[in-house]
């Protein structure tokens, strides 16, 4: 798979759309062969015969013999040994069949093997060729930057109250525009930019040409996105107090609460709550679970074009693809991605900066570096692991530094990532005015979890790092930890057949940094322990690493390195096995790799980790559908209650499913008293085991009617007091003296 344009892949290969008609007129595909010499004129062959001695005349050996027998050679063996034991491991290990040490001995046999194909030339090289041409040093537009550090300055100082406001956010927009204008690559005007648009897409001749690689992708990008908008209403089915801080956040912004820094629920950053307020507005859904859900479903979706073009610098066009496939149906992006929390936004911004830097190196283009810092900077107003993503971003440019290919240029490079550091702290500006003023609200989850400020460390904290890393390496294929609203407990993040092929892909992206010392490979494997960071320093509470949702960025590096394997397959077969059909069969394969862990994943979301979701989360729903129902028949909001029990339902959820957001529906019982002076019928919702707040209802009100209601998931009936208008005791018992 040597390329021979930027995509990586040859131009003179038959396209996909070839490929699928071959297939369908069950015929083999010719490839493209080299040239047949051109036939010896006879006059020369007639001069031969005159300066050559004859020789004796040899009787031709039989036609059998003429074709050379197929000889099996060790490298038609590893690759598929690889596969075959790595499957099988994997399997066992996701199963937990028999002794954990029978499933690692084939998992070290197979990455062995594929470690020993690519040593030995097996594999095909995949690789994008790499501009020659030198990195030019950043000749800044001064007046730019002058105006850029003054709106700036501006900015800085009209973020103190903690809120947006327009003119802040004219002179915030002014600021990152006026530094990126003073940074950009090449002139920057509006006119020229209009006029090149124009001349690529004239309006008179408008066509639209989809070539078969164009129309496989389009056809994936539509599968991957009904995996992650099906049944996004009921799966996941119930909110936890997550989502209601949430709305409340989200009714905030309705309200006109313009946060930079949402303080509610130890603080949270901005973005979600705006892309929710608009869900709202343009879609009418209301303050809801599904508002939350359809923007973050969204986010994941946003993210998998990214992972095709990160994935594609690392491998090519094949490579890109496989990797928004094995991403886009697995279990670990698709759950995150419908919880209607922030978690989607920390790999929705690790993918963009991963390309513009890797594309940006590749090519020596500046401005994709300044892409690269755009993204990293609107990644501190998403999600509060995403921090690490600045961070992750410093260590690639130092890796690529230490490798010969920056000789010469390094201080140029620098230059860039300083230009980039520059507009990330443009756009970080509000946000860092707020955490200088409110340090200990920005740092609290950070503090809490790597330091001792809320509970003392549980043992040497060198000690608990190093298990919390251990472990969180592990997770892709054995334990994903216990949390269970965000995933299956204690199984792996990845199914068996895509954590077989990241863990191959790990070892070949190893072997292959060994024997060619490309940066990138050095960087797609460092990248995944560094993204994890969120979750691995959790060393006050070692019990919450792995994290799925703090660890999400890894997403973005380990569905690249697990496409890797699946991608070179039928390139394998080419080099190897000279046979069209062979091509055709291997083309097949893959996408049976692809489509049964497609069924795997498909399971696990929607049934697997639906059925257990439902069992873990208390039916708000059910509670919230009887107070409205009670409300719209034969009471009122007002007159409807739900009596807390220990670690019973959040009654905020209550009224948020019944439509009134605002409302908690809680009535504790020493505030019974209060229902007396009410003569409109009352309804009250008590847990089952609440057996102290029953009765001091009855003996309230003598005339109430209590009934049990049975709900949908086993163990989550409630009980239902309901009290009759106008009928109540006249006077407050007297309450029984003590014994």
């Amino acid at each position: 798979m040597d390329s021979k344009n930027d995509e990586g892949t040859n131009q003179n290969e038959p396209t996909v759309l070839e490929w699928f008609i071959s297939l369908l007129k069950l015929r083999p595909l010719p490839f493209p062969e080299e040239a047949a010499p051109e036939p010896i004129p006879v006059e020369a062959l007639e001069i031969l015969d005159e300066v050559l001695p004859a020789e004796p005349v040899v009787p031709a050996p039989p036609l059998a013999e003429e074709i050379p027998a197929f000889r099996l050679k060790a490298a038609h063996i590893r690759l598929p040994a690889a596969l075959i034991l790595a499957f099988v491991a994997q399997f066992r290990l996701e199963q937990r069949t028999g002794d954990t040490v029978w499933s690692v001995i084939p998992y070290l046999l197979a990455m062995a093997l594929i470690g020993w194909s690519f040593w030995e030339g097996d594999l095909p090289r995949i690789s994008l060729s790499t501009a020659r041409r030198k990195i030019k040093p950043i000749r800044v537009r001064l007046p730019w930057l002058i105006a850029a550090a003054f709106l700036s300055l501006f900015t800085f100082l009209v973020s103190g109250g903690n809120r947006f406001s327009l003119s802040m956010l004219v002179i915030w927009s002014g600021a990152l525009i006026c530094t990126i204008l003073s940074l950009w690559e090449g002139e920057f005007q509006p006119r020229l930019v209009w006029e090149k648009v124009r001349a690529r897409f004239p309006l008179k001749a408008i066509r639209l040409k989809i070539d078969g690689w164009s129309l496989l992708v389009l056809v994936s990008f539509i599968l991957v996105t009904y995996f992650r908008f099906t049944q996004l209403p009921t799966v996941p089915y119930e909110m936890t107090s997550d989502q209601a801080e949430k709305l409340l956040d989200v009714v905030d912004v309705l309200n006109g609460k313009y946060s930079i820094y949402f303080p509610r629920n130890t603080g949270r950053e901005a973005i979600q709550f705006y892309l929710a307020a608009a869900t709202d507005k343009l879609l009418g859904t209301g303050v809801s679970f599904i508002t939350l859900k359809l923007g973050t479903a969204l986010l994941g979706l946003l993210t998998l074009p990214y992972i095709y073009f990160f994935a594609r610098e690392v491998g090519g066009r094949e490579v890109g693809l496989a990797a928004m496939l094995l991403a886009g149906v697995a279990y670990w992006p698709n759950t995150i991605s419908r919880m209607g929390l922030r978690f989607p936004l920390y790999p929705l911004f690790t993918a963009p900066v991963f390309y513009h830097m890797a594309r940006g190196l590749r090519l020596k283009q500046r401005n994709q570096m300044l892409l690269a810092g755009l993204f990293a900077g609107l990644a501190l107003h998403g999600y509060s692991p995403a921090r690490a993503i600045p961070f992750t971003l410093v260590v690639g440019v130092i890796i690529y530094l230490a490798h010969r290919i920056a000789r010469g240029q390094r201080g140029a490079v620098i230059g860039w990532l300083v230009a980039a550091g520059l507009i990330s702290l443009v756009i970080f500006l509000p946000l860092f005015r707020v955490a200088l003023k409110m340090p200990d609200l920005f740092m609290l989850r950070t503090l809490t979890r790597m330091g001792s400020s809320e509970r003392p460390l549980p043992g040497p904290a060198l000690k608990i790092l190093l298990s919390n890393i251990w472990r969180g390496l592990t997770m892709f294929g054995w334990d994903n930890g216990g949390i269970w609203v965000i995933s299956i407990p204690h199984r792996p993040a990845l199914d068996w057949v895509t954590g077989a092929l990241f863990h191959l892909g790990t070892v070949f992206v190893a072997v292959r940094y060994l024997k060619r010392r490309n940066w990138l490979d050095l960087f797609l494997l460092i990248s995944i322990p560094l993204l994890m960071l969120p979750s691995t320093l959790s060393l006050a509470f070692p019990a919450e690493n792995p994290a799925p949702n703090r660890a999400a960025g890894a997403i973005v590096p380990v569905f690249t390195l697990a496409a890797l394997p699946l991608a070179i397959i039928p390139a394998w077969v080419r080099a190897h096995w000279k046979n069209p059909r062979a091509h055709t069969i291997s083309l097949l394969v893959v996408a049976g790799m692809f489509l049964l862990s497609a069924k795997i994943n498909f399971r696990l979301v929607f049934d697997d980790f639906s059925d257990q979701y439902r069992r873990g989360a208390w039916n708000t729903s059910e509670v919230g559908g009887v107070i409205q129902a009670f409300a719209e028949s034969i009471g009122s909001f007002e007159t409807a209650h739900v009596v807390p029990y220990p670690h019973w339902m959040d009654t905020r959820l209550v009224g948020m499913i019944a439509g009134k957001p605002t409302v908690d529906y809680a009535l504790w019982p020493n505030n019974f008293k209060i229902l007396l002076s009410e003569e409109r019928a009352q309804l009250l919702i008590l847990h089952p085991d609440d057996i102290e707040s029953l009765d001091s209802l009855n003996k309230l009100f003598p005339t109430g009617e209590v009934s049990r209601r049975t709900s949908e998931i086993e163990g989550k009936d409630f009980m239902i007091y309901f009290v009759p208008p106008a009928n109540r005791t006249d006077q407050i018992p007297t309450p029984e003296p003590e014994t």
